[in-house]
């Protein structure tokens, strides 16, 4: 089964036929996500990809050195806990689709550890990222739970004790 699709011609188009593929590979997948591509290839400077995702799906902590990383919500609607370095919560992010009242993007400037956790069913947003792609950009805390079950107790706790900051209107 497919979970990475790639879409780079020089004109790039996502609509509703793209979503219900991602979700259908999404919900077949062993790995319970799936994404297409929309950068050229893993050298290109900006990584640009629509994701689907299970809420059963869940990733250790991890930071990205020298990275930054954007959402921007699709469908559904996910939390985002930030950590500091001894894995205490510092911050925690409610995202979900335009028109739900809640932030609708995301963007982590520093290489602070995060997880996501889905909040419905199916999840899809659109993320962006420093390129280029490296398996080994990536950090994992070593203080997070590695069992399933575990981890989404860690991560729910760790929502329900970060601080999540009010809506600033500039003005």
């Amino acid at each position: 089964m497919t979970e990475i699709f790639r879409e780079c011609d020089s004109i790039v188009e996502i609509g509703p036929d793209w979503l219900s593929r991602l979700k259908a590979s999404a919900i077949e997948s062993p790995l319970g996500r799936s994404r297409v591509c929309v950068h050229v290839d893993d050298a290109t400077a900006v990584q640009e990809m629509i994701l689907a995702m299970r809420q059963d799906i869940l990733f250790l902590p991890h930071r990205h050195l020298n990275k930054t990383e954007s959402f921007h919500m699709i469908e559904g609607a996910l939390d985002i806990v930030v950590f500091d370095e001894g894995g205490r919560p510092i911050r925690g992010v409610r995202l979900a689709e335009i028109g739900s009242g809640k932030s609708f993007y995301y963007r982590l400037n520093e290489a602070h550890y995060h997880a996501i956790l889905p909040r419905t069913p199916l999840i899809i947003f659109h993320e962006t990222t420093t390129g280029p792609f490296s398996k080994n950009d990536v950090q994992f805390a070593d203080w997070a739970p590695r069992e399933p079950a575990e981890l989404r107790d860690f991560l729910e706790n760790a929502m329900k004790t970060a601080a999540t900051a009010p809506v600033r209107v500039a003005g």
